[in-house]
């Protein structure tokens, strides 16, 4: 099998050689496999329909395609790049409209009042890299943004599960990236820990597993993160938040 691009690709892929060369290695990569598994393998490969039949596509990254063409002999790449299509046109059936004047105010206004609430002290999850010595996975919302309501027995946090976010991330890096990366694995063999807001004595609450003891600059890297007031904060020990504990 050999390897063809159409002009306006191969101009594409030299452009991400010098502007995203990360991306272009991806490429290359996945372009190499196609060679060999034209129908199968990395970048989820999927068989186009209606005006596209007959063409293939596969994923390098979130919404980034190569469109190509499979041949007795050869791999004809004719497309490289986000919502594309032969031809270098827009993803079909996508339009976007205007916000009316009023509507357009409004979202003014309600940018505007969340101003200055960057410092607010917020609730949720994250995991810790040893490696790297930081924080990721981060999801976390203003504790501004709850209310009793939101309460469960006495303490708000955010509704995201790790499980749930890593499962996310997962497939990204396992499938639409390089295969490496810092969620590649089990979610609950890193360290990872949750934070909470108790109502009834209006503070803070770091939970995560026995890891803290033996990284205790970490907690501080968390006040930082989660804008967290020292003093009303505690780092809380339970299980559920060990490495390689888990709800099962």
């Amino acid at each position: 099998m050999k390897l063809l691009f159409t002009p306006e690709a191969l101009a594409s892929y030299n452009e991400l050689k010098s502007t995203a060369p990360r991306e272009a290695d991806l490429i290359k990569d996945i372009l190499k496999d196609a060679l060999s598994n034209p129908e199968t393998g990395k970048g989820v490969p999927k068989a186009l329909t209606g005006a596209l039949s007959g063409l293939w596509s596969r994923e390098y990254g979130l919404f980034r395609h190569i469109v190509y063409q499979i041949l007795e002999d050869e791999i004809k790449v004719y497309a490289i790049g986000k919502n594309i299509i032969p031809g270098g046109t827009a993803a079909t059936g996508f339009q976007q409209t205007s916000y009316s004047e009023d509507e357009y105010l409004n979202v003014l206004a309600q940018m505007a009042s969340n101003r200055g609430k960057g410092d607010t002290p917020k609730v949720g999850i994250f995991w810790y890299s040893i490696g790297r010595d930081e924080l990721f996975g981060i999801v976390s919302h203003p504790i501004d943004d709850y209310s009793k309501a939101n309460a469960s027995n006495g303490r708000i946090t955010c509704s995201e599960l790790h499980e749930d976010v890593w499962k996310k991330a997962y497939y990204k890096q396992r499938y639409k990236e390089d295969g490496t990366g810092l969620f590649i694995g089990a979610y609950q063999d890193k360290p990872r820990g949750r934070v909470f807001y108790n109502i009834e004595e209006d503070a803070f609450e770091i939970a995560a597993g026995k890891w803290l003891e033996d990284y205790p600059h970490v907690y501080d890297m968390i006040l930082k993160e989660f804008n967290l007031p020292p003093d009303r904060t505690k780092a809380k020990y339970a299980i559920h938040w060990d490495i390689g504990q888990s709800w099962r």
